[in-house]
């Protein structure tokens, strides 16, 4: 047998009721070459039948069958695949690997995205080796848990998730307010998903404008229209997203980045261009422009 050298970095998602016997045949493979192995695994902050079982009970999984002889960690989806890359390896680096480092992952959806630093190594599975999911057992306990998540998700209806964008300009119409997250390079209009606790979408908009860009008072809020979002989140789901986009004119208070934003920056309006926009508020610039034209003329 050849001797365990390195360490064998596992990336997927797990999205499933049990570890099955080519689940433990892959890892169990890694754990024979390797000297240290860890398991990262995919998150996404948005709930969907694509993902329907949280975290925490897929490192539960892993831990329940392989306890100390694994480290597992979490690996977020990030919408840029090279950022992902970066941070994937910036993660790795934290679990302070011996020796070299290869990365193994399925043929689908892994070696299309990763452009790290490390070696890759595809982990080759036949749909003739994979078993039909478990029903759910009669006994309350975790696997069981997990079913009844996984069957939940896939039986109901398709969802709308509402959620709100502003544009918040200067009193001349000439700035305009926008922000960026971390690990994007384009910018977007400060929004988020409406809340059940909101009174309304307007209530929403103001909410999510202050989480994100701190103690500012805003006047004249306009209703501008909606629009379907192709946001990266809810790719190859069914569920989906339709935002409000609203107008509004900054009054006192300087804007600060919070929550999950990065920067906060204001535009003049007439330099803007579409190209300097996440991919998802493209469509709202263009709401936004239209509407500036219309009034203009």
């Amino acid at each position: 047998m050849a001797k365990k050298s390195g360490t064998g970095v596992i990336v997927g998602r797990f999205q499933v009721v049990e570890l099955n016997k080519v689940h433990k045949k892959l890892i169990g493979q890694v754990v024979k070459r390797h000297e240290k192995v860890a398991v990262f695994l995919g998150s996404n902050p948005a709930p969907s039948d694509m993902n329907p079982i949280d975290l925490l009970f897929r490192l539960d999984l892993i831990d329940e069958a392989y306890g100390e002889k694994i480290e597992v960690a979490e690996m977020p989806d990030l919408p840029d695949d090279r950022i992902w890359s970066q941070e994937l390896d910036r993660r790795i680096l934290e679990l302070r690997p011996e020796g070299s480092v290869t990365i193994y992952g399925t043929r689908e959806g892994f070696t299309e995205r990763y452009s790290g630093r490390y070696t890759t190594e595809i982990l080759e599975v036949s749909e003739d080796e994979m078993p039909e999911l478990l029903d759910a057992k009669d006994e309350w306990d975790v696997p069981s848990f997990r079913a009844g998540m996984m069957y939940a998700a896939m039986r109901r209806f398709p969802t709308v998730y509402p959620t709100v964008d502003i544009a918040v300009m200067d009193e001349e119409m000439e700035k305009v307010l926008l922000a960026r997250k971390e690990n994007e390079t384009k910018y977007r209009f400060p929004g988020g998903f409406a809340d059940p606790s909101d009174d309304s979408f307007e209530m929403s908009a103001i909410r999510e404008l202050m989480e994100e860009c701190g103690d500012i008072e805003v006047d004249n809020l306009i209703y501008l229209g909606s629009a379907a979002i192709e946001d990266w989140r809810y790719r190859d789901s069914a569920d989906g997203i339709i935002t409000h986009l609203y107008l509004c004119t900054h009054q006192t208070g300087e804007p600060e980045a919070q929550d999950d934003i990065a920067e906060v920056k204001w535009f003049d309006f007439k330099k803007v261009r579409e190209d300097m926009f996440v991919p998802e508020h493209r469509i709202l610039f263009q709401m936004l422009k239209a509407f500036l034209e219309e009034i203009t003329e």
